[in-house]
């Protein structure tokens, strides 16, 4: 399973972050998906915070046997690396969400594209 990673860049609540992300991998895996691909194009705050997770908890969830993973997607824009995130065959999307207008960019993206997705808005 593939899962884009969108954030605004001003996200700084990491421990709430690992918690959605888990919770995410742990649903995923009652419905039969234990390899996920996490694809972002490694921006400032929630979207850089996913490669520290990634990287922190990857050897621990192989253990219980989830596979986890992540792709960068960089390109010369934020618009076509948002884009390039999207066409790479993404089969859902986490948006961290302080209410930026990039964010709610990305979910009409999503919706365009027919990508289900799931917001998590900053406390």
């Amino acid at each position: 399973m593939r899962v884009g990673v969108f954030g605004s860049k001003d996200w700084k609540d990491y421990p709430d972050l690992m918690r959605q992300v888990t919770v995410f991998i742990q649903d995923s895996h009652t419905v039969g998906h234990d390899n996920i691909v996490f694809v972002h194009s490694g921006n400032k705050g929630a979207e850089n915070m996913i490669t520290e997770y990634v990287g922190k908890t990857e050897k621990f969830l192989r253990q219980k046997n989830f596979k986890i993973k992540e792709d960068l997607i960089k390109g010369k824009s934020q618009i076509v690396n948002d884009m390039g995130v999207v066409e790479s065959g993404i089969d859902f999307a986490l948006i961290f969400s302080d209410g930026c207008s990039r964010t709610k960019s990305i979910a009409r993206i999503l919706k365009e594209y027919s990508v289900p997705y799931r917001i998590i808005e900053s406390a």
